[in-house]
């Protein structure tokens, strides 16, 4: 015999209860997808290939600023006769109809050889070409400082001498500094050099 009250036999005991599994899901039933973690190798490569291509720009625009092109040169060898106490210009560079550029000037050097001190200045002719004269303002419509001014078409660098004895000079190919968009250079432009005598007064 059992006692009254006592749990049927295979019932569980007051106060407990059954541990239950989850219920599995059911066939079909939507689950959260898993997001894949960034892999820091995959970073790394981009990150490299960024880096490469940025310094490929870097290098291409470096070269690009200081390889502008060239300036005309020629072999011409310029003869120019002068008197002591008047200046004489000698046209060094021209830039021809065709030259399709604008070059603002920084500076233009010239290196020159002479048995006596004299003064040699570049400058800039604006809308002209001077071959030897004594009277420039017949050949520019302006003669200025190179320096911070624009070279076009139509325009040429000229050098000023003065002596105030007789000399023998000979003037090299000029080398003109300039900046072109975003370009800049120093360059040797126009005639090979300039053989100056610069005679005495009778």
């Amino acid at each position: 015999m059992t006692d009254a009250g006592s749990a049927p036999s295979g019932a569980p005991a007051p106060g407990r209860r059954r541990a239950e599994r989850p219920a599995r899901a059911r066939s079909g039933a939507l689950s959260i997808p898993r997001v894949p973690r960034p892999s820091f190798q995959s970073r790394g490569w981009r990150i490299g290939l960024l880096a490469a291509a940025l310094a490929l720009i870097v290098t291409w625009l470096g070269w690009y600023a200081t390889t502008p092109e060239e300036l005309p040169v020629s072999d011409k060898v310029v003869n120019a006769n002068g008197v002591v106490g008047t200046p004489l210009y000698v046209g060094m560079f021209a830039a021809s109809g065709e030259f399709g550029r604008t070059l603002r000037i920084s500076g233009v050097k010239v290196h020159t050889t002479s048995d006596v001190d004299l003064e040699v200045t570049p400058l800039l002719c604006r809308r002209g070409t001077v071959g030897v004269t004594t009277q420039p303002a017949q050949f520019c419509s302006d003669l200025v400082d190179p320096e911070g001014q624009r070279l076009v078409a139509g325009d040429s660098i000229v050098v000023r001498i003065e002596s105030d004895t007789a000399a023998l000079a000979v003037v090299d190919r000029v080398r003109i500094a300039y900046r072109e968009d975003i370009r800049w250079d120093t360059q040797p432009a126009g005639h090979r050099q300039a053989i100056v005598t610069i005679a005495a007064r009778p």
